[in-house]
This record gives structure tokens, C-alpha cells and sequence, in this order.
């Protein structure tokens, strides 16, 4: 059976969740970097108030077979690094984004994409941003802002429930069986 876990979504204050596969988020990622080619890669922590920034990534892949997800990035020295973790920790994903307007000029759409990972072992979760450094001014302050607005938006949604969860109060029973 194909692992899914829940994609939270915020834009401009209109919340949604959406079941994913290893195929949407490695698509996600893909068209996100294809956009934006000069995209922040790092962890964020709001617990330990940090943000901290890998580099800018390159290529992102979530397969399932392999129970690999890998982060190839460029550090901002211009060394090459990566990333590895298991498919198998992929808790959730998340993607915020809002219209903005900086120092007076025109609107402008700005997104960030968040991957939350957690150790089965430890229960800690880490969390990885993806976000455009070209079209803000400050990014890291959005990516910081975004993740305290989406951050919990779509964990209350199990997409791995199975069964009917629909009654029929008329019939007192399960009524998908009809």
C-alpha cells in the first residue's frame, strides 16, 4: 500500500488540506524550484526560535520503494551537500503563501514550501523550507512568519482512516453498504 500523508495549505488565510503521494510532493518541489531557481534551503524551528540555512537546493526526491528522500543543495560557500532522510519519517508537508506588498510597490505573490519529518524513535520532528530568495527583500522573515500561521494546518486530518465514517441516523448503521 502507497504511503500518503496530508499537504497543509494556507493562501491569503483560505486553509485546505490535500492527501500526497511521493509523485505530488517530487512534482511540488520540481515546479517550485523550476519557478524559482534561487531557492533558500534550510530547517526551521520554532521551538528554539532558529532558522537555519543550507544553501540554495538544487533537486529534490521523495521515493517510496527506495524509503529515501533526498535534498541535493549548493551551501552558500558554493559547496555541494545532501540531505537524506526516510520516506518512511515523512509526517507532512505544508505551502503558504500570500499577496505582499513591500516598501510601497506593487503587489506581489510570495510562497514558501515546508516538509516535516519526524523521528519514530525520539517523536522530534524537523522541519525543511523551500523558498524563492529572489523576490523578497527579506525572505527568511516570511519563511519564519509563514510557518507560525500554517504550522498546524492539516494535522487534524488522517487520510489513512479507512472505511465508512458516514451514519445514516435514520438506519442507526452504516450506510455506505447500500
Amino acid at each position: 500500500m502507497m504511503k500518503s500523508f496530508t499537504h497543509g495549505m494556507l493562501f491569503n488565510f483560505q486553509e485546505a488540506a490535500r492527501e500526497m503521494f511521493a509523485r505530488d510532493i517530487t512534482r511540488k518541489v520540481g515546479d517550485y524550484l523550476a519557478e524559482h531557481p534561487q531557492s533558500l534551503f534550510g530547517t526551521i524551528d520554532l521551538g528554539s526560535g532558529s532558522i537555519y540555512v543550507y544553501g540554495h537546493l538544487r533537486q529534490a526526491s521523495f521515493d517510496e520503494e527506495a524509503d529515501r528522500c533526498e535534498f541535493a543543495y549548493h551551501s552558500i560557500e558554493g559547496d555541494r551537500g545532501t540531505e537524506t532522510l526516510s520516506y518512511e519519517e515523512l509526517l507532512i508537508s505544508h505551502e503558504a503563501g500570500f499577496d505582499i506588498v513591500e516598501d510601497e510597490g506593487a503587489p506581489c505573490y510570495y510562497d514558501v514550501l515546508y516538509v516535516t519529518f519526524m523521528d519514530e524513535a525520539t517523536g522530534k520532528e524537523t522541519t525543511y523550507f523551500i523558498a524563492d530568495e529572489q523576490r523578497v527583500a527579506q525572505p527568511l522573515a516570511y519563511v519564519g512568519e509563514y510557518w507560525q500561521r500554517v504550522s498546524e494546518v492539516g494535522r487534524d486530518v488522517d487520510f489513512q482512516m479507512s472505511g465508512c465514517s458516514k451514519i445514516d441516523p435514520t438506519k442507526g448503521a452504516s450506510c455506505c453498504e447500500n
